[in-house]
Parts: structure tokens; C-alpha cells; sequence
């Protein structure tokens, strides 16, 4: 496109939903982005299946769930500065490990920001949300602003998102050093693919990592079609 209508088009005021390659497949095959601790299980090259509860994030109890955007292209710090929670099925003792920044970004391999127009979408700025002068709410602001983020450049949706309003898509080419850019062409093959799963009834978009011929076979295994 000509540089004046990309200008353009940057200055549309813009919120992105940060995620990854471990779980834009899902985003893909539901065509959305779903609320907190709504997404089902993914599947990590080396580390198996991985489960997000929102509970291990909040209680969920001042405030339903949420979709979270942010005014900023790079990567939250929140994201970066992970951590673990468990708990011991037998005594149902919970714990948590923290995790630092190299490790975070490889679990979560490649990064990616979905960014829509603020005025597509059903969102509004988290400060003017009920829930953000809960203790609830309070307390992820502090845990935010300790990480080095600001809560005041955040969106949040009580609905689902439909990927179909999506305006860009930035990505990183590396996993240990996240530098996103952006990708146009991406972005018309993931409206491909989105608009493929609503008209096509237990149509699957294999993880990025997959190597095709192998989940062409596991597709084929299992009477899924495969194009």
C-alpha cells in the first residue's frame, strides 16, 4: 500500500491482544478472542499439554471475565514476567515458581499482538471498567505497575472478540528475543483460515510448530479433511 494510506491507517487508534504461536491456533479455529480462562488446553512442543486457569491469576470474584487489550505494541512486561502455579492433588497445597524472562519466552515460542481498531470492537479503557477500583482490580494494577506496565493503556471486553475485525497482526521471527513486526500478508491468511473453520464443521489448524506432513497424517488418521 502507498505510504499516506498506511500512515493512515497507524493512526486509527489501536488496542492489541498480546498472545503467541502456543495458542493462536485456537484463536484461529474459534475465530475469536476469548475471555479469561475460557480457552481450552494447548499443546507445547516439549512441555505437553498446558492448561490457563484464570483462577491462578485472580480470584474471579470482584469481576467476571475478561478480554484483555493495551494501547502498546510491545510485548507487556506482565507476559514476560511469568511464573507457574501448582497444586498438590493429595493435600491440595498450591505453590508458585517464578520464572524469568528466557525461559517465558520460550514456553510461549514466537510472540504475537492481534491489533483492532478501538472503534470495531466492544471494548473500553480498564480504568473506566467496574472492576478496576476493586481490591481485585487494585491489586492487579500494583502487580502490573511493579512489573514496569500501565494499567492506564489498557482495554478490556466483557465479550468475545471476533477476529474478523482485526486490523494488523505483529509477530516475532525470534522466540528468545521478541521483536514484533508487522505482518500484513498474515493477516489475510488468518481471515483465510478463520473464515475456512465457520464454513467448514471440525476443521483444525495444526500448532505452527507441527511440521505439515505431520499433521497432514494425524488429520488424515482421524477422517479430518486436509487442504
Amino acid at each position: 500500500m502507498g505510504e499516506a494510506k498506511r500512515r493512515r491507517e497507524m493512526a486509527v487508534p489501536t488496542v492489541y491482544h498480546h498472545t503467541s504461536t502456543l495458542r493462536t491456533n485456537l484463536i484461529w479455529m474459534t475465530g475469536v478472542i476469548e475471555l479469561e480462562g475460557r480457552s481450552a488446553g494447548v499443546h507445547h512442543p516439549a512441555l505437553g499439554e498446558i492448561k490457563t486457569d484464570a483462577l491462578a491469576r485472580r480470584r474471579m470474584a470482584d469481576f467476571p471475565p475478561l478480554a484483555w487489550f493495551t494501547t502498546e505494541i510491545s510485548v507487556p512486561n506482565c507476559l514476560l514476567k511469568a511464573g507457574f502455579y501448582a497444586v498438590d492433588r493429595n493435600t491440595g497445597e498450591q505453590w508458585k515458581l517464578d520464572i524469568g524472562e528466557g525461559t517465558s519466552n520460550a514456553i510461549a515460542l514466537n510472540r504475537i499482538a492481534i491489533g483492532f481498531a478501538i472503534s470495531d470492537i466492544p471494548v473500553e479503557p480498564w480504568s473506566a471498567h467496574r472492576g478496576y477500583h476493586t481490591a481485585e482490580g487494585a491489586e492487579l494494577n500494583e502487580t502490573a505497575r511493579e512489573a514496569g506496565d500501565d494499567p492506564a493503556k489498557w482495554y478490556v471486553s466483557e465479550q468475545p472478540v471476533d477476529v474478523m475485525l482485526a486490523t494488523e497482526i505483529w509477530s516475532s521471527k525470534s522466540i528468545m528475543r521478541p521483536r514484533l513486526e508487522r505482518l500484513p500478508a498474515y493477516l489475510v491468511r488468518v481471515k483465510e483460515m478463520v473464515q475456512m473453520c465457520r464454513e467448514t464443521p471440525g476443521a483444525m489448524i495444526p500448532p505452527t510448530w507441527i511440521d505439515p506432513a505431520v499433521a497432514a497424517r494425524w488429520a488424515r488418521q482421524r477422517g479430518i479433511a486436509v487442504r
